[in-house]
């Protein structure tokens, strides 16, 4: 009974088999005939621009299809962390991207805006369309915006500022001023001590607001205390 289920099951399935090869013989067409490119997780890529990158490397058959080459044209983009290219049969090949993070803007010291990854580093102009509520560095070097970015993500894991809370930070050799979003303060680090004088303009700035002080400026670079300027009207 056992033996007569299972030729019953596996003379079935010979037959589909054997039925969807002739298919695609008779159509003249390769075996695994490449008829879909499928890309996700490209918000900031063009697809075009990746159809144009991978397709020296795209044959008729799936099975000559370069992958390897594919995986390091698209990694290559400036645009892309990583990357993973997977044959999908009988007719499929699925690109799957990790983009760069949009996480901070840069103003160099020609002017030029670019956006920096979750790294720091520069990788695209800003253009329209680009995500809105970064907060922006202003530095004359590339090494030096780094720098600033990575300071200022520590601060923001450790609990000491937020992020989302800056509009811009400006460096300007070695010395370093935030600006704060939410109440519009200027807050004056300097060059030393940067992260305790921060936790001290923090500290200032609450006991400004409870005490109802509307503040404009936070001058942090001193031992004691901090020099605190009130905002007119």
């Amino acid at each position: 009974m056992k033996k007569t289920l299972k030729m019953l099951f596996i003379i079935p399935l010979c037959l589909i088999s054997t039925l969807t090869m002739v298919y695609l013989f008779s159509k003249g067409e390769p075996l695994f005939f490449l008829k879909n490119i499928r890309i996700n997780g490209a918000d900031q890529l063009a697809e075009g621009d990746v159809l144009k990158r991978i397709s020296p490397f795209l044959k008729e058959s799936l099975l000559k299809v370069d992958v390897a080459k594919i995986k390091e044209v698209i990694s290559a983009h400036p645009f892309v962390r990583e990357a993973s290219i997977r044959r999908v049969f009988p007719f499929s090949i699925v690109i799957d991207v990790k983009e760069k993070k949009p996480s901070a803007l840069w103003v160099n010291g020609d002017g030029e805006i670019r956006v920096l990854d979750e790294n720091g580093e520069p990788y695209k102009d800003l253009k329209k369309g680009d995500p809105g509520g970064l907060f922006l560095i202003n530095s004359n070097s590339r090494k030096d915006v780094k720098s600033v970015y990575a300071e200022i993500d520590g601060w923001d894991r450790e609990g000491v500022i937020k992020k989302e809370s800056l509009s811009e930070v400006v460096y300007n050799e070695g010395n370093l001023t935030l600006y704060d979003l939410q109440d519009s303060v200027e807050i004056i680090l300097g060059k030393e001590e940067q992260k305790m004088r921060l936790k001290k303009a923090i500290t200032v700035l609450e006991d400004a607001k409870r005490r109802g002080l509307l503040i404009k400026c936070i001058d942090a670079r001193f031992e004691k205390g901090a020099i605190i300027q009130e905002r007119k009207g």
